[in-house]
């Protein structure tokens, strides 16, 4: 790849796209220091991330009880399409598919955006200390039924998560190894009549020393995570997710290295990040299938289409993944479901609305108007040009009654095949 063409696929694969302009800016920059920003933005200029919730006070609001929700979530995808942080916001949506917690369970507002806070703020941290803070984390213990797990009555949920989906992966542990993790768990309460704080109860606790994959000696937290984070299977469990994630089906000796180099840095996630982004950038990568939100803040960015925060949740939901309401425990699903025919239908859907929400200066709406495909392409981070039947289809399509010059080849070029492979 050359230069503007490795930006580009930082800008898809990490990066939430870019607006017209930015990838002329970033090419001039060069690779190495786009990777670098993305990467240490706190070194390299980039003002501290603010929240997107930071100015949001919840207020109870009985008549519209989902007003609250929808204006949060709002927020959230307007962050993301303005920040400038995006790695860091690319892999704080990683971790929120990892983990997976529903605001439709937990059932508190300001507790969900706590969460999801702690993932972003951490989401280039320590994995030790990440697993440390999401286990003792308010909405997690609500989410695994951990604020009801007694010495008397532990609850096994969490203990299983921990080890299945969280760090090791199914092989690596026993049904003792998730008894005993739920036992060394217990007396953790949220008090939701005072902010639910998260408090310990001794007396909820059973301390029992117990032996959990095979360390003994086991008894609370700290143990549990440790015990847990020190099993060999983690390095290359996580590398290979957040791998395939980033870069597709990738070769044993990449997610091998990674795993290595994971291990070799105490868990730290930022050089393992790193290491990730250089891989794609050098051709170790393939194709990958847009999932819902990126593929539509990707849209907005390039288009400037402004769309109601009911049209954009309504978007994602039907597509099949909402933020913030992850289908189930495993997290949200994968190509198969952005490729199904109900899904492709509502990106068609989508792309129309996009379509007709961009200005009209847009520069991709001109493009579309006046036949410039490769304009086009490159202002949608696609410096390589659309496919020819992507070209063959925008060049025979009529211009439809009713709708402005451009805007019915800017739907059909947002809903094509080249903008859903990234």
């Amino acid at each position: 790849m050359d230069t503007r063409s490795e930006v580009a696929w930082l800008a898809r694969r990490a990066g939430w796209g870019l607006a017209p302009g930015e990838l002329d800016d970033l090419t001039a920059q060069g690779t190495t220091s786009v990777l670098e920003g993305m990467i240490s933005p706190d070194l390299n200029g980039v003002s501290a991330s603010v929240s997107p919730w930071a100015e949001f006070v919840v207020v109870e609001d009985k008549e519209n009880p989902g007003a609250q929700g929808l204006e949060a979530l709002s927020l959230w995808l307007e962050h993301l399409a303005v920040t400038q942080r995006p790695f860091e916001d690319a892999l704080g949506w990683f971790w929120h598919d990892h983990f997976a917690v529903s605001a439709s369970v937990v059932k508190d507002l300001p507790t969900m955006i706590r969460h999801l806070d702690l993932l972003r703020t951490e989401s280039m941290g320590n994995f030790r200390e990440l697993i440390r803070k999401v286990t003792v984390d308010a909405a997690m213990l609500v989410f695994l039924d951990g604020a009801t797990s007694t010495g008397t009555s532990p609850n096994e949920n969490y203990g299983r998560e921990l080890q299945e989906l969280y760090t090791l992966g199914i092989g690596n542990y026993t049904e003792q190894d998730v008894r005993a993790a739920a036992i060394a768990l217990t007396g953790y309460v949220v008090r939701r009549r005072d902010g639910w704080n998260v408090q310990y109860i001794p007396n909820r606790h059973d301390d029992t020393p117990q032996t959990f994959l095979g360390v003994q000696g086991v008894h609370d937290v700290d143990t549990v995570v440790d015990a847990a984070l020190d099993h060999p299977a983690v390095p290359g469990f996580i590398a290979a997710k957040m791998a395939r994630f980033f870069l597709g089906d990738v070769s044993s000796d990449v997610i091998d290295d990674l795993a290595d180099l994971f291990s070799a840095e105490s868990l730290e996630i930022r050089p393992m990040a790193r290491a990730i982004l250089e891989a794609g950038v050098a051709g170790e990568s393939s194709p990958i299938v847009l999932a819902p939100l990126p593929w539509l803040i990707q849209a907005v960015k390039a288009t400037g289409a402004v769309i109601e925060p009911e049209r954009a949740v309504t978007i994602l939901r039907h597509m099949g993944q909402q933020p913030g309401q992850p289908p189930n425990v495993a997290g949200y699903p994968g190509a198969a479901a952005w490729l199904s025919s109900s899904t492709t239908a509502l990106r068609f859907s989508a792309s129309g609305v996009l379509a007709a929400r961009t200005p009209e200066n847009a520069p991709t709406l001109q493009a579309a108007a006046e036949s410039r495909w490769d304009d086009l392409a490159d202002l949608l981070v696609r410096p390589e040009g659309f496919s020819q039947s992507t070209i063959d289809a925008l060049s025979e399509l009529s211009q439809p009654v009713g709708l402005r010059p451009g805007e019915s080849r800017l739907a059909l070029a947002l809903a094509s095949p080249d903008l859903l492979i990234a």
